[in-house]
């Protein structure tokens, strides 16, 4: 891991006793937190807890008010705006990985340029409720755009109003990490990877078709994806390839999708796919006829389960189904946003729609009328910050 990692993981000085917190891994994200637990009677309590509450989770907001704020603010509210302050200041940890994060050739899967850390800004907050000044107290990120990322996000935050007629503050802590990665030194990893990759680059084929000339080109790509699997943000490295062919494998390997991984947070991912344009134009990816293979023997595989169950298709099993649902089909629905980094506008993070672009034909290409769907050359940032499993709080 980066030396980022170490720096961010610096431990923040604290003073206030009242903490409320959003996204503990140890207490599920998204859930409630309770207040007994989060409502140290101490300073050194409140040190304790949050201590524990970074050592136990990936990602998280703590809201730290001042004695005089404890007296105008709800602690509901407060615990509210904790959670809602998650999800952009998680954009800002996003939207900054996969620019500056790169695979580490000399450490097996690694990567250097993660932007962890955590960061203490002190929010004062008028008596309308508005945000009027931030300021990063400390800081353990050694990049310095996620700090300043996530000051506008709590400064674009409304606070409830009070009857004070003083400006009152509260600390707000941000930390993140990308959490456990325990599955990527497996051999089922490495398999999977390597299919999702040649998949992807035979969606992308057509991106190619007649808008390159003959020769061999290599892509290489880095995709962000969830603790689901799925690509939340990724890009492509392709500069050889003319602009609008990289935006269009870019999408096609959005649909990457990736084994779970409960205890991480974000995971990085790198592909590379060679592709081979013939002198006639025809395009050739390395590894398909081994995909297509794989995939011949996992339906035949599955012809065979059927007949021996006695249930054709249409009547299958409900498990037989959910294994048909896994393999390989013509149907993906396109996830995330990408990065071109040889284009001059490189992130595309508008909202999308699901798409039925499927393995042969063109990303770039409008669906037929029968099949309507929503442009698939917008991407979109969906972040997974729901709970992951109960358990009790730190």
């Amino acid at each position: 891991m980066s030396d980022a990692r170490g720096s961010g993981r610096r431990t923040l000085r604290q003073g206030t006793a009242l903490v409320l917190v959003a996204g503990l891994a140890a207490m599920g994200c998204g859930q409630t937190v309770d207040r007994a637990s989060a409502t140290p009677s101490t300073k050194s309590g409140a040190t304790s807890y949050v201590k524990r509450a970074i050592r136990s989770s990936n990602e998280g907001v703590i809201l730290m008010p001042s004695e005089k704020a404890e007296r105008v603010f709800e602690l509901p509210r407060l615990n509210e705006i904790a959670q809602a302050l998650r999800q952009p200041a998680a954009e800002c940890f996003l939207l900054r990985a996969i620019e500056t994060m790169e695979p580490e050739p000399k450490e097996d899967r690694g990567f250097s340029g993660v932007p962890e850390g955590q960061v203490k800004i002190r929010t004062r907050i008028a008596y309308t409720g508005e945000v009027v000044r931030t300021e990063v107290l400390e800081t353990g990120f050694a990049d310095t755009e996620v700090p300043s990322c996530i000051q506008k996000a709590i400064e674009a935050q409304q606070f409830p109003p009070n009857r004070s007629g003083v400006t009152h503050y509260v600390d707000v802590i941000y930390w993140v990490s990308l959490g456990m990665q325990g599955d990527v030194h497996t051999e089922e990893y490495r398999t999977h990877l390597r299919r999702e990759s040649i998949a992807a680059g035979v969606r992308a084929k057509p991106c190619l078709r007649g808008r390159a000339a003959p020769g061999g080109y290599q892509v290489d790509g880095l995709n962000l994806v969830d603790r689901e699997g799925k690509t939340m943000i990724n890009r492509i490295d392709g500069s050889s390839l003319p602009s609008e062919v990289r935006s269009c494998v870019a999408r096609a390997l959005r649909d990457l999708r990736m084994p779970r991984q409960p205890e991480s947070f974000v995971r990085p991912v790198s592909t590379k796919i060679d592709f081979a344009i013939a002198g006639d134009g025809a395009v050739a990816v390395a590894g398909e006829d081994w995909l297509r293979l794989l995939e011949l023997e996992e339906r035949a595989k599955l012809a065979e389960r059927r007949a021996a169950l006695g249930a054709d298709e249409a009547g299958a099993p409900a498990d037989v189904l959910a294994d048909s649902a896994e393999l390989p089909d013509a149907a993906g629905e396109q996830r995330g946003a990408h990065v071109d980094r040889g284009a001059e506008d490189p992130v595309d993070a508008a909202p999308h729609e699901s798409t039925d672009a499927g393995v042969g034909e063109d990303p770039s290409a409008p669906a037929p009328a029968r099949r309507p769907r929503g442009d698939p050359g917008k991407g979109g940032l969906k972040l997974d910050l729901g709970p992951r499993r109960p358990s009790s709080a730190p």
